[in-house]
């Protein structure tokens, strides 16, 4: 008997550990999957990952507090993986508000049902297009090689928050800004060149109403540079995401 309540215990800090990555990570956890499937894909991963898992299993007491306090742990382990692969989408939607804000595109917002806030629409088909590459070059499966590598380096109720650790999440969180500017360079840099030209006008034709000029040519202009380099930001994000997978599992190494 105190065997299988033993098995069940290790399944349960499995599936906790799993559901925690669930629901923070890109794609599945995103606010409109339903529940009801995340708990489906956590109880299926968790059973996938029992046999792997349970080997590195350590002792899983009975005891009520002990007990609380390795599902805190496990869940901890989860969510910091699932937080560090949600960085470099924020660092697509950054790119986006910067571009929204750059070409005059930011009061065309909708609501985000996600962050319970106002996005803009170039935003959200940022995140949206990246988050398709991310699925066509099998990102989700480097989420399930990192959930496997922390059963190595962390086996359960043994995760200890360092110094370390924080250094290597700071340095992911910096990262989001690297992949704005990289994402956002293009229509910046033509935005920038769009005042220049217009400052040179202003002096060479001051009566000139720049205001009746400046708006519509900075959206027509930011949106033909965004569409003309759509296929030179997928590039930059799967070189990004390439970088990105060897800093989140150098962050599983350190938990």
């Amino acid at each position: 008997m105190e065997l299988y309540v033993s098995q069940f215990l290790i399944f349960l800090m499995i599936f906790v550990r799993v559901m925690a990555l669930v629901v923070v990570a890109p794609m599945i956890g995103h606010m409109a999957v339903p529940i009801q499937v995340k708990v489906a894909i956590g109880l299926f991963v968790a059973f996938v990952m029992y046999p792997l898992a349970s080997h590195e299993a350590a002792v899983v007491h009975t005891e009520l507090i002990p007990l609380v306090l390795a599902v805190f742990k496990e869940a901890a382990v989860g969510l910091l993986i699932g937080f560090a692969a949600g960085l470099l989408f924020a660092g697509v939607r950054f790119a986006g508000e910067l571009i929204a804000i750059d070409a005059g595109l930011s009061l065309a917002a909708l609501f985000d049902p996600e962050s319970h806030a106002h996005a803009s629409v170039i935003s959200e088909s940022l995140y949206l297009l990246m988050l398709m590459v991310f699925v066509m070059v099998d990102g989700h499966h480097v989420l399930l090689e990192a959930l496997q590598l922390s059963y190595v380096s962390v086996p359960m109720g043994s995760v200890a928050l360092n110094g370390e650790l924080a250094e290597h999440l700071l340095k992911m969180v910096g990262m989001v800004f690297v992949v704005a500017v990289k994402l956002a360079a293009p229509v910046m840099v033509a935005m920038f060149l769009i005042n220049v030209a217009l400052s040179i006008l202003a002096r060479v034709m001051p009566q000139m109403n720049l205001f009746a000029v400046l708006f519509p040519l900075k959206v027509g202009v930011g949106l033909l540079v965004l569409t003309t380099a759509l296929p030179l930001l997928v590039f930059v994000f799967k070189k990004l995401l390439a970088g990105f997978e060897e800093s989140l599992f150098e962050l599983v190494k350190v938990l």
